[in-house]
């Protein structure tokens, strides 16, 4: 797809997210709060393909595919009093492109580019007053028919991505200072060529794995307690690259899939029933699994288990 915002977005790191921590959201008390209620909503019409930046800065994230007909759905309650959402819209061919952010000041404009983004076929309701005592949060649904491809940046919060049976062909997701559980109850609708997760001070889970069905998963966590099952239906081998500053790594893998660990750094690895050969662990099964994954993992302080079976 052209103009991706994936590839756009591959080579930001993790101080992109500290830069929009103070981005809406209530992460502080605040002596006023003024808050509202935006939702944008689009039909699919001919669109074939979509392309998701969202900037989420804090409070509470849910993305879920949705059974509905509309292309994408977005609620977001937001207190107008620190933020101002903004959303953008434009089309190249039969893909579609939506951005979504906050700015850090209500009397923020759009900017001179913004001029070929449209709002065709929109339907939006905002400002609505909500309870002063309620908390920020924003909903994200995907049509899971149509290919799309995902970025989300997101500050501090609590976020939950609950994304069995999407249609994701790429992901990315970069968070701050988050608790982030990301579930692929079921199948994804399409082989995802990569899976990006860039991780900051954060508790971080990842179910089912297996089932996002992607070709390669890069996880860059900087300190935390992090959790990846790789449980599901695995169709095809994988590599992850999987690098750790500070904290702890549980990596959970199905018996049937062949694993094989290259470490380096100076955290401890718990890997039973590995084998250890030359610069490799690997497990019982690694030769004659018809399913493989190949994990090189850089882990600076802290520790490692890895549980196969």
């Amino acid at each position: 797809m052209p103009d991706a915002p994936i590839a756009r977005a591959a080579a930001r790191t993790l101080p992109v997210v500290f830069s929009f921590l103070s981005l809406g959201g209530a992460l502080t008390p605040v002596a006023a709060q003024e808050w509202r209620d935006f939702r944008a909503a689009r039909q699919i019409g001919d669109l074939e393909a979509l392309e998701i930046e969202l900037m989420y800065a804090g409070g509470r994230l849910d993305v879920s595919p949705s059974e509905t007909q509309l292309l994408y759905d977005v609620r977001l309650r937001y207190d107008a009093e620190r933020s101002l959402p903004r959303r953008e819209w434009r089309r190249v061919g039969r893909t579609g492109h939506l951005r979504l952010t906050a700015s850090s000041s209500p009397e923020d404009g759009r900017d001179a580019d913004d001029a070929a983004w449209s709002g065709d076929l929109e339907l939006e309701l905002d400002d609505l007053p909500r309870d002063a005592d309620a908390a920020g949060r924003l909903d994200l649904s995907l049509n899971p028919s149509v290919p799309t491809d995902l970025w989300l940046g997101i500050g501090a919060g609590r976020a939950r991505l609950d994304l069995g049976g999407a249609h994701l062909t790429a992901l990315e997701l970069i968070t701050g200072a988050s608790d982030v559980e990301i579930v692929f109850a079921r199948e994804n609708r399409a082989a995802m060529e990569l899976l990006s997760i860039r991780s900051g001070a954060t508790a971080f889970m990842a179910e089912n794995l297996g089932n996002a069905r992607f070709r390669r998963l890069e996880f860059y966590g900087f300190v935390g307690d992090v959790v990846l099952d790789f449980s599901g239906s695995w169709r095809s081998s994988a590599e992850a690259e999987i690098r750790m500053g500070l904290g702890e790594l549980l990596m959970r893998v199905p018996a049937h899939i062949g694993v094989r660990v290259r470490r380096s750094g100076l955290a401890s690895l718990s890997a039973e029933s590995f084998e250890k050969v030359g610069d490799y662990w690997l497990s019982p099964n690694w030769e004659t699994a018809r399913v493989r994954l190949e994990v090189t993992l850089v882990a600076g302080l802290g520790s490692v288990i890895v549980e196969h079976g």
